[in-house]
């Protein structure tokens, strides 16, 4: 009989090791990049890399998200599903090389040719590594991730410190690095996960593509919008106040990136669980359980990393950057929310609801953006702090809302509202005062009120797992 603790476990497990890779390298080398780098150059290579994200679901049509959710599905050949993608990703990437050349040849984009070429292998590199995640995830070959990410880890470091540090090529070395790690794990993924081999057995199904154009097409504009959630403040605040503010900004990302791996760890995993395991009743109560448990964990988490801000950032941020610990608390919550969010929209995934999935996230794209143009002339990066944690909140709650004609969970709501106000109030003295001690009450109440519930989990979680 499946074992669906033991699956779920056993996949975070694995996942905690792939997506360890590339959180590791932006965030355990932030004092190398802000030692080496300048404000400016640090917020340009950001903007290069945020326009990629957006770009791969646009020109895509978010085929990646349907390659997981078709090749599930016992009803498609997931060869044909295979084929489907990588030939939406030559045609999508020969569309980029012609965006750009076009953008630079007619000046709407100033920005040197490594710039633009940093742009176009970040696309190329990220596309291929979406979908080929995705469709190993679905084929069950969640080892060769692990595997590939720590390869992609163990690239990118020495890379990085050899270029930067030992031939000092600057930033044309940390963009060199980075590209190099992801391309080296894509090899790994695609070889040692026999892709070739599906890929070449696969051929073009017009039935297939149709239906997951169908499935994607509306992710699209979920894409965009969580896109504008996550990123567009960073081009707001580049316009009202240049390059160098949204280098700060951006460094202030990498604490809060440490929650945020933690949660796509078990989201990843999740991803799988909640369409092979989905049950509109809950009849086990696997579904309530799971969302405690990362819901727990996540504010407790949230609330520990905040309460010593301060210390990694005098670890973490040199010179110019270390101002960046005033929007980490803002930002914390927001990606709090931004995980509860995402764990949320699984469950619209099971059940192939991705008008809900995109509807959702524009009213949050909204609120953000409408926050982003009357906050940031007048408070700066902590206006696009707010905002982002706003869009978040807003695309939670209303997904939270719209849950519950989706599955019905037993989940301790009058424990996680409490916990969300004690978080906000130290959300709100992290923000204001540099003094860690002053949080440290807010912390202990947060822990004594979710330890039980926590701890109970947990065991059930090993006591199924065990069998």
């Amino acid at each position: 009989m499946k074992n669906k603790y033991k699956d779920l476990t056993l996949n975070t497990l694995i996942f905690t090791i792939s997506s360890f890779g590339s959180k590791f390298i932006s965030f355990f080398l932030v004092p190398l990049y802000t030692a080496v780098l300048t404000t400016s150059e640090y917020g340009s290579v950001d903007l290069m890399t945020t326009t990629a994200q957006l770009l791969i679901p646009v020109l895509t049509l978010n085929v990646q998200d349907a390659v997981l959710r078709f090749t599930l599905d016992d009803n498609y050949n997931k060869e044909d599903i295979i084929k489907v993608s990588s030939r939406t990703i030559m045609i999508s990437s020969l569309l980029t090389i012609v965006i750009l050349s076009l953008t630079k040849s007619f000046g709407i984009i100033d920005l040197d040719n490594n710039y633009l070429f940093f742009l176009f292998f970040s696309y190329l590199m990220g596309t291929i590594n979406n979908s080929l995640n995705m469709y190993l995830r679905s084929t069950n070959k969640m080892k060769i991730i692990g595997i590939c990410g720590v390869i992609n880890t163990f690239i990118a470091c020495v890379a990085n410190i050899f270029l930067l540090l030992v031939a000092k090529l600057g930033v044309n070395g940390y963009m060199i690095a980075n590209i190099l790690g992801i391309c080296i794990a894509n090899i790994g993924m695609f070889l040692f996960g026999n892709v070739w081999k599906d890929l070449k057995r696969g051929k073009w199904n017009k039935t297939v593509a149709k239906a997951m154009f169908a499935y994607g097409i509306p992710l699209v504009a979920n894409s965009i919008a969580w896109w504008i959630n996550n990123a567009s403040d960073r081009y707001i605040l580049t316009f009202f106040c240049g390059t160098a503010l949204n280098g700060v900004y951006s460094v202030s990302y990498k604490i809060p990136s440490i929650l945020s791996m933690l949660q796509n760890t078990f989201y990843n995993a999740w991803s799988v669980s909640a369409i092979t395991e989905y049950d509109k009743e809950d009849s086990d109560g696997f579904i309530g359980n799971v969302f405690m448990l990362y819901t727990v964990a996540s504010i407790i988490l949230c609330s520990g990393i905040m309460l010593f801000n301060i210390f990694i950032a005098k670890i973490a941020y040199s010179n110019d950057f270390y101002v960046a610990w005033k929007y980490v608390p803002l930002l914390l919550v927001g990606t709090l929310f931004n995980g509860l969010g995402l764990f949320i929209g699984c469950m619209f995934t099971a059940v192939k609801r991705t008008k809900d999935i995109s509807s959702t996230t524009i009213l949050g794209a909204i609120a953000n953006t409408v926050l982003n143009f009357m906050l940031i002339p007048i408070i700066g990066a902590f206006g696009a702090a707010f905002a982002t944690l706003v869009g978040y909140f807003v695309v939670f709650l209303i997904r939270l809302i719209r849950l519950r004609y989706i599955v019905k969970m037993k989940v301790k709501w009058t424990t996680i509202i409490f916990s969300l106000i004690f978080l906000g109030i130290q959300c709100s003295i992290a923000t204001i005062s540099n003094n860690s001690f002053l949080q440290i009450p807010l912390v202990i109440c947060i822990i004594v009120m979710n330890k039980s519930i926590f701890i109970k989990i947990v065991e059930t979680f090993i006591k199924k797992t065990a069998k």
